[in-house]
């Protein structure tokens, strides 16, 4: 049975959606790296034990964040596929 017209906006909505998720994970990716490289010069540069503790942990956290933000998007780009399946 061919798509409506209403059925192909949705589809082509959802591939704009698509896009646009992929942009912000590539960002997200970027700050993943960028924040542990950061945190890597400042542990390396500081001589204070307890301040590489301290970066050791940010970074950590840091990452973390990123990471679940990350398999946030990911989610969203499945759940978007399977809606664009269930259409067809």
């Amino acid at each position: 049975m061919p798509l409506t017209q209403s059925q192909r906006n949705q589809i082509a909505s959802y591939k704009v959606r698509i896009e646009s998720v992929r942009k912000d994970l590539q960002r997200l990716k970027d700050d993943k790296k960028h924040k542990s490289e950061y945190y890597g010069t400042m542990i390396k540069n500081t001589k204070d034990a307890n301040s590489k503790r301290s970066y050791r942990q940010s970074k950590i956290n840091a990452i973390n964040s990123i990471v679940n933000q990350m398999e946030s998007k990911k989610k969203e780009i499945e759940r978007l596929k399977e809606n664009i399946k269930n259409i067809k």
